[in-house]
């Protein structure tokens, strides 16, 4: 596909430069960078995932993602929040900042409802910014209406179900497009099964579905008319319909009731432009299930990347909102009988060692992919996205602590619990949050840790990696009673010898 301009290289070397000031990369990575800018097709820099890019070009996620991240900042990229619907590819919404993103919404392309998670159903994704190159995928009004529908509303890295490709399953479900000009009308042909006949136009964010049941009737003829913010069916009542499928909960805004068989359905465009139309069948008892994705650069991943809360901190969950996140590890720690320490060498000397201790464990988090959520007095909270780097992380925190101890002028004892589960994103004092039953209970697994001690719940010590992780290390497990819980859990303790 044909750029629609050329790159400007004044300013394309301009923010490669400042992109090399503000970080230390490789020489290959940002040489790289620009031949991709450079040389790559429109739809390859539209909503380019970084976790793919990073596979392809032989970086790690890390690295990937800190690229684009930082390219963003310097105005290569820009940044893009996709909402995805959960049973379809479509994207619903694309937003430049977080704060625009609401967690519940209605797909246009298949009317399911929708409450998003951070991590299942939101992607991050970076497009080149149009004073650097432009390309036709800022214009979708120029697409083809296959490219409009199969390339720009619909996102990147989707699975097919059973096996199939894109092309398979676009053949076995489509029935054809039409582009139909304002005050034109077009017939069409079509052998309709039983099942749901739908007749699409995004551009006007409108769905017409045709439940097709009983015996095949003769040639039928339909007439359905594109009027402002709807369709019309002089023929057939046509009313709204919830409904339950599959996975999921639709309501469709649009529904009539026909015999299969052959039918020409004649479309009028009463509008002031142009209406970009698809024809879909779907069989009898199709039941949509949950999209899968290629691995990508989830929402909640991204707030989990240190620089991304570094150079975006007006990047926030609006804060009348709030997001869930339904797989994140939670790690606390607290010090040891820290009143006495205050007490015993003042609050200045205690003070300059709490935040001593503060920056060794930050580091740890940091080099284990999480991020320091907040600090409690003396307690830290932090996040991560795989169980295995937060257990990986309190053991080399509990062992740090121990070699600082050794020239430090008053030793810290170190107490850690781990946990995993959901929680909601919320904003509170210009920072991300979470907040939830789970991490109340990573709370109360810390209370539980003796010093040198790391407490781990089933949650945990389940996840991939872990059991190998501790293996060899001192440990006990029982069922506790976590306080303002209300229920007991499994509870694993790992001595870490002092470094």
């Amino acid at each position: 596909m044909k750029e629609l301009s050329p790159v400007n290289d004044s300013l394309l070397r301009q923010r490669l430069t400042e992109l090399d000031s503000i970080a230390s990369w490789e020489p290959h990575i940002l040489s790289g960078l620009e031949r991709f800018i450079r040389t790559a097709g429109d739809y390859d820099l539209f909503r380019v995932n970084p976790v793919q890019y990073a596979t392809a070009t032989g970086l790690s996620e890390v690295e990937g993602i800190e690229l684009f991240v930082h390219a963003a900042k310097v105005g290569l990229f820009e940044m893009q929040w996709l909402l995805t619907c959960a049973y379809c590819p479509q994207v619903a919404g694309s937003f430049r900042e977080l704060d625009q993103v609401h967690p519940r919404f209605q797909c246009e392309f298949c009317n399911a409802l929708n409450d998003v998670t951070l991590d299942d159903y939101i992607q991050v994704t970076f497009t080149v910014s149009n004073a650097v190159r432009d390309i036709v995928f800022r214009h979708p009004e120029m697409l083809s209406v296959e490219d409009y529908y199969l390339r720009y509303n619909f996102s990147k890295g989707f699975k097919p179900p059973h096996g199939m490709t894109h092309e398979q399953l676009v053949a076995a479900l489509s029935r054809g497009f039409a582009d139909i000009e304002a005050d034109q009308q077009r017939s069409f042909e079509f052998d309709v099964t039983a099942g749901r006949f739908e007749v699409l136009d995004l551009s006007h964010k409108l769905l017409l579905v045709f439940f097709a049941n009983g015996e095949p009737a003769e040639p039928q003829g339909t007439q359905v008319r594109l009027e402002s913010g709807r369709f019309t069916v002089p023929d057939r009542p046509t009313g709204p319909r919830e409904m339950v499928l599959g996975d999921g909960r639709f309501a469709f805004r649009q529904t009539a009731d026909l015999s299969p068989g052959k039918h020409i359905i004649q479309i009028e465009n009463r509008t002031s432009d142009r209406g970009r139309f698809w024809f879909l069948q779907y069989p009898y008892q199709f039941e949509p299930h949950l999209v899968e994705y290629e691995p990508f650069l989830s929402g909640r991943r991204l707030l989990l990347t240190p620089c991304f809360g570094e150079l975006y901190k007006t990047q926030l969950v609006d804060e009348r909102e709030s997001l869930a996140v339904s797989d994140i590890t939670y790690l606390f720690t607290d010090l040891k009988d820290s009143t006495p320490l205050y007490e015993s060498v003042g609050d200045v000397n205690a003070y300059f060692l709490v935040r001593q201790h503060f920056d060794i464990l930050n580091k740890i988090i940091r080099e284990r992919s999480g991020i320091m959520v907040k600090t409690i007095g003396d307690a830290v909270m932090a996040g991560f996205e795989r169980p295995q780097d937060a257990v990986l992380a309190s053991i080399e925190m509990v062992e740090e602590l121990s070699r600082f101890n050794q020239t430090a002028s008053r030793p810290l004892g170190l107490k850690v619990g781990v946990h995993r589960g959901r929680a909601i994103a919320v904003r509170l004092n210009d920072r991300i949050d979470y907040f939830g039953q789970d991490v109340n209970i990573a709370a109360r697994v810390q209370g539980l840790a003796g010093v040198n001690e790391v407490c781990l719940t089933e949650a945990v010590m389940e996840a991939p990696g872990v059991s190998d992780i501790v293996k060899g290390r001192p440990a006990s497990r029982d069922y506790e009673n976590l306080k303002g819980i209300g229920q007991k859990m499994e509870i694993y303790r790992i001595e870490i010898s002092p470094a």
